[in-house]
């Protein structure tokens, strides 16, 4: 594992798939209470109630980490799926 930069951001892409509305709502309030920078949000249903939720995110490997961490901990998420889609060049 190499190591890395805290303040280094990433886009990343998260998916995360709910056993219905109301656990959509939830995901939603996790993610934007946070204040996350989202660059994408959709959602769809999945058939059956379910719903997937597809989030781009630009946020350090840690955060991503702490999402994924927090979304699993809701009882109406069924699976969430990280992708790390690359560093991104800092512009400050």
């Amino acid at each position: 594992m190499s190591p890395r930069h805290s303040s280094a951001h990433d886009a990343a892409k998260v998916r995360v798939v709910v056993t219905d509305a109301l656990g959509l709502q939830r995901v939603l309030t996790v993610l934007t209470g946070r204040h996350h920078a989202f660059t994408r949000l959709s959602a769809e249903e999945a058939g059956t109630d379910r719903w997937t939720i597809s989030v781009d995110l630009i946020a350090t490997p840690d955060e991503v980490d702490l999402v994924a961490a927090r979304l699993h901990r809701l009882p109406c998420v069924l699976t969430v799926d990280v992708t790390l889609a690359g560093r991104l060049a800092s512009t400050a």
